[in-house]
């Protein structure tokens, strides 16, 4: 476990639509489907070099049997295809009308929903989840039921003897009056041993053996209107320890927009605003920060296997260290940006 409250790797992915997916089974008692995508990126920081790398490729196999009229198996896996061969996630399960269940190694129902992003690179900086969760779990169990009233969402991850964080997710969405309205809250908690709190290299004290448990919830608004769609959120997370009297409060709102030019082409683009406050025991305020990023691109998608796209972005502030490039996103110490610009050009071809 990472010891730095502030400085906690995440991977996060939206699970592929698969619109491209080759049947390489099909009968009466299911089908196999196998996938990827092969991803490139240019990116231009201010005052830095250009950056040309993958931009998370992956690959992986759905199949889905049936065993009678009301209930069918499922399985899933996916790999990275980046500098390392990677399992990105494995699980198995089942769903009929009833809904759907997942077991295994998963993305969370949190992370999976996101929230309002339109970004392919820069944005999410609202979206201030999977702190302590990670996003995905090796032992998690998902729950997903829909209709035409509502859809409901959960997730429980096990903790295994603190191998693990243990996380509870519930989220649910309602269309009212032609806006989509989703909610959700997520409770995490990681036991740890006694560790030495550092500030950079610098050791600043020593914290016992505890607890950490962030409590993240979120409340977001979507409607379209034509060929606009909009999405406004607001997020929340309250991060403690047991062992420390500290806690982080941070919170985000954000606004986002997309319009389709055509068929194949739109243009989006989003702010947001995010803030934080470390306290101690007293509810005294030691440090306080907040961040604004305005983003704006483009997307051509010349058919189901191929699309284009580029993006700008400004940024002013510091967060409590989120950066996003939308599908894998990192937590680290201090992100600052002293009224930056970024740019960024993309493409992907699916299988």
């Amino acid at each position: 476990m990472n010891k730095k409250i502030l400085a906690v790797a995440i991977p996060a992915v939206l699970f592929a639509s698969n619109v491209s997916a080759y049947e390489v089974f099909s009968s009466d008692e299911g089908s196999v489907e196998v996938y990827g995508q092969l991803r490139a990126k240019l990116t231009k920081d201010e005052g830095k070099d250009i950056k040309l790398d993958d931009g998370s490729s992956r690959a992986g196999v759905n199949a889905t049997y049936t065993v009678n009229e009301y209930f069918d198996v499922l399985g899933a896996i996916e790999y990275s295809l980046a500098d390392e061969f990677k399992n990105r996630y494995s699980y198995i399960g089942a769903s009929g009308d009833w809904g759907k269940v997942t077991i295994g190694k998963q993305y969370l129902t949190a992370d999976d929903l996101w929230g309002v992003d339109n970004s392919y690179f820069y944005g999410g900086s609202h979206i201030v989840e999977g702190t302590i969760s990670g996003g995905k779990h090796d032992s998690s169990v998902r729950y997903v039921f829909e209709n035409d009233a509502f859809y409901v969402d959960a997730s429980y991850a096990f903790a295994e003897d603190d191998a693990n964080p243990e996380v509870f997710e519930l989220f649910g969405r309602v269309n009212i009056a032609g806006f989509d309205v989703t909610a959700g809250v997520s409770q995490a908690t990681q036991g740890h041993a006694a560790f030495e709190l550092k500030d950079g290299d610098t050791v600043v004290g020593n914290v016992p053996a505890g607890e950490l448990e962030d409590f993240y919830h979120t409340v977001w608004v979507e409607r379209t209107f034509g060929d606009l769609s909009v999405g406004v959120q607001y997020a929340s997370s309250k991060i403690e320890s047991d062992a420390i009297d500290m806690e982080l409060d941070r919170t985000g709102y954000g606004l986002a927009l997309s319009y389709g030019l055509s068929e194949k082409s739109s243009v989006y683009g989003g702010y947001e605003f995010s803030e934080y406050d470390v306290k101690d025991d007293a509810s005294s305020v030691l440090e306080s920060n907040d961040a604004t990023l305005v983003y704006l691109g483009a997307v051509h998608k010349f058919n189901s296997f191929f699309r284009v796209y580029g993006e700008a972005a400004y940024a002013d502030g510091t967060t409590a260290g989120f950066t996003n490039n939308k599908n894998d996103w990192t937590v680290a110490a201090g992100a600052t940006a002293d009224s930056e610009m970024k740019y960024a050009i993309g493409a992907r071809v699916y299988w």
